[in-house]
């Protein structure tokens, strides 16, 4: 089982990565001791007016203990490039087509044959227990309620049995860190498979810990108590400590992959139009194009910044995911302008979590949707197919 130094680790390394009205009294003091005594995440449950999704991080630091909030918040290094990703969308701007007779646009869409209210899905976040006292449950019913897609993680507090069944009835797939213990991965593949997740996402940039200096700073410990939901169940696997990432990754794991779960495979971490190209040449079911919400690999590129490679690069044949930094409906409609066939949401919906359990989760969902709405009316989109480069140009600077 994943415990002691291997599980702190493990916590600290891997999860991701609107004026609510809430009852802040309860948050513990900023000066409390997150070591010594047990981590208490925050649990209402109840309806939240997003009115900008950008509102929601300096409201849910008011309600989670600073761990939790500086766990989530964070990135890695000098976070150059956790800034970056929000900063590459004030690069492009988009260009209105008046008078286009569009009324109430469409933004249904298919992914891998998941059919979405909306062109968002909830990207892997590891540990929601941080978020809220419900963990992976709350943000898989809310997603679910919002007819948006649930990527649950490996790196969860919950099982992926658990997850599966907060989720209902909506679309899921199933995200990996590959381990070192092949049979550790046979594992989850078949476990998950057998839930009902419809794909595996493989993610690949996180084969080494990002420096993720905010908690160091703040001399905290991650709480040991939350729980591990999708440690190995199976005798032959009980007592072991596998590697939670195997390091020296390839495409061989890819399709040990395919082959373990017969799923179709998406590779998370692609930021360059070789491996995107390569992924096609390989079988990839589809490429996620995320540099983990700016927690791994500080000044590398923000994930919109280098979208238009990409979609270059795989040319339409399959999927293509984009996460980190999104944050208006209005980056929403810019990226799959730009070559997404729809787009991953992270700290957005933990900060939705914390506020109001999976309510504030479909919220976040729901504000998001509703800027897309108004975004594709304004610029004259009838459907999420009809949203194409001639809708967006760079902007102008003086």
């Amino acid at each position: 089982m994943l415990t002691g130094t291997l599980a702190a680790t493990a916590v600290a390394a891997h999860a991701s990565t609107a004026v609510a009205q809430v009852d802040t009294s309860a948050r513990p003091s900023a000066q409390a001791d997150a070591s010594a005594a047990p981590y208490v995440a925050p649990s209402s449950e109840q309806k939240i007016n997003v009115i900008s999704l950008r509102d929601l991080e300096r409201q849910a630091e008011k309600v989670l203990p600073p761990f939790g909030f500086h766990f989530i918040a964070g990135g890695s290094g000098d976070e150059w490039t956790l800034r970056e990703n929000e900063a590459a969308f004030d690069r492009v701007v988009i260009e209105p087509r008046f008078l286009s007779g569009v009324k109430v646009p469409d933004t249904t869409t298919t992914i891998l044959g998941a059919k979405l209210a909306l062109p968002v899905l909830a990207a892997p976040m590891g540990m929601h227990g941080f978020a809220h006292a419900g963990k992976e449950a709350g943000t898989a019913k809310g997603t679910a309620a919002a007819g948006a897609l649930y990527v649950t993680p490996s790196v969860s507090n919950l099982s992926v049995e658990d997850i599966a069944a907060a989720n209902g009835t909506g679309a899921r797939w199933f995200q990996i860190y590959f381990p070192e213990d092949p049979g550790y991965a046979r594992e989850q593949l078949q476990r998950a498979k057998a839930a009902g997740y419809t794909a595996i996402v493989l993610t690949v940039d996180a084969t080494s810990f990002g420096n993720r200096e905010r908690a160091a700073r703040l001399g905290l410990k991650p709480p040991p108590h939350l729980g591990f939901g999708n440690m190995p169940k199976s005798p032959a696997l009980a007592g072991q400590n596998p590697d939670l990432q195997k390091k020296d990754l390839t495409f061989a794991d890819v399709a040990f992959c395919q082959k373990e779960s017969g799923l179709p495979v998406l590779v998370k971490g692609v930021l360059t139009p070789g491996l995107a190209a390569e992924c096609v040449k390989q079988g990839c079911a589809g490429v996620w194009v995320s540099n983990h919400g700016g927690r791994q690999l500080d000044h590398s590129p923000a994930t919109f910044a280098v979208l238009p490679k990409i979609a270059d690069a795989v040319g339409g044949k399959i999927p293509i995911v984009v996460d980190s930094g999104i944050r208006r409906g209005q980056d929403v409609f810019r990226c799959l302008a730009l070559g997404a066939s729809v787009v991953g949401i992270g700290r957005p919906l933990l900060y939705g979590l914390a506020l109001g359990g999976a309510q504030g989760v479909e919220a976040v969902f729901q504000r998001l949707k509703a800027e897309l709405v108004m975004t594709m009316q304004l610029a004259g989109t009838a459907s999420v197919d009809k949203i194409t480069a001639d809708y967006v140009a760079p902007a102008v600077r003086s």
